[in-house]
């Protein structure tokens, strides 16, 4: 982390502790102020100095969805209903979640100085940088409604309610992958870029770029096994094709094997995160 970086995160965390200090505030409530200090100081220092500034978040999934649509809509003619759409919003979801276990990876090895600057849970750091990625997806997500909506595009009614579960199961599949990686990165840098090797091979195994009416259905089984790939059907089927079934329409019951994966994922991330987090300083 930038020494510049690393003092203005310095400086949020002694805000905040200064601003708590003999305060009757409870632990928990302190940590959850810091960690949105941080987050919010996470974001800010993100654009700091662009001349765009927050429209850079946009760019990524704008140019991915115009490669993606130029390759399977213009050239292989795909065109199943709302297709475009459904890339779109696919993008957006997918983008968050790989930013998101990103940022949470390198955010323990990339803050050593300021880990030892300061003495604060090492959570804290792995959740304010999900919520600094959350709060691009939930601007970049609402621009989605607020254009497609008046255009005809999203068909939204109660289901579309099914939006709000499917984001926080999205959150704790993320979160808990972040943990994980963030707290093993430490000791083993290699991870960087077996991630970037896995989110390539997920961008592909999530029907991303292609419904899931493409995909046999001695596969499906298979296929939905990924959170991912549930989370990003379902919130298709919540908003933009409401003919297309939910999961369990495909699968039955096991639909509970890739939301039990997220919560599971998130227990055993918090578990190494614990107890690799005392060390952490040393190794740094």
């Amino acid at each position: 982390m930038p020494e510049d970086t690393s003092d203005r995160m310095t400086a949020a965390i002694a805000g905040e502790m200064n601003r708590t200090a003999g305060a009757p505030a409870s632990a928990l409530r302190r940590n959850f102020n810091l960690t949105r200090e941080l987050a919010w100081t996470q974001f800010k220092l993100k654009y700091t100095g662009s001349v765009l500034g927050y429209l850079w978040s946009l760019v990524k999934p704008a140019m991915l969805f115009t490669i993606m649509y130029a390759i399977f809509v213009v050239f292989f003619h795909q065109r199943a209903n709302e297709f475009p759409l459904q890339l779109l919003v696919a993008i957006v979801v997918f983008t968050f979640f790989t930013e998101c276990v990103g940022a949470g990876l390198v955010s323990i090895a990339t803050s050593g100085h300021l880990i030892r600057k300061a003495f604060f849970p090492r959570v804290i750091l792995v959740l304010a940088s999900s919520m600094s990625a959350a709060m691009t997806f939930v601007i970049n997500f609402a621009l989605i409604v607020a254009v497609a909506t008046p255009l005809g595009h999203l068909h939204l009614g109660l289901r579309s309610l099914v939006v709000i579960p499917l984001i926080a199961e999205l959150y704790i599949l993320a979160l808990g992958l972040a943990l994980l990686l963030a707290a093993l990165y430490v000791f083993y840098r290699d991870l960087s870029h077996i991630w970037e090797i896995v989110s390539q091979v997920l961008f592909y195994a999530s029907a991303i770029v292609y419904p899931i009416t493409t995909v046999p259905a001695r596969f499906l089984g298979l296929f939905f096994i990924s959170p991912l790939a549930q989370i990003i059907e379902d919130v298709r089927h919540a908003i933009v094709v409401p003919d297309a079934g939910w999961t369990a329409s495909y699968v039955g019951p096991r639909v509970l094997i890739p939301i039990g994966i997220s919560f599971a994922l998130l227990g055993v991330g918090w578990l190494v995160f614990h107890r690799l987090s005392p060390v952490f300083a040393e190794n740094l």
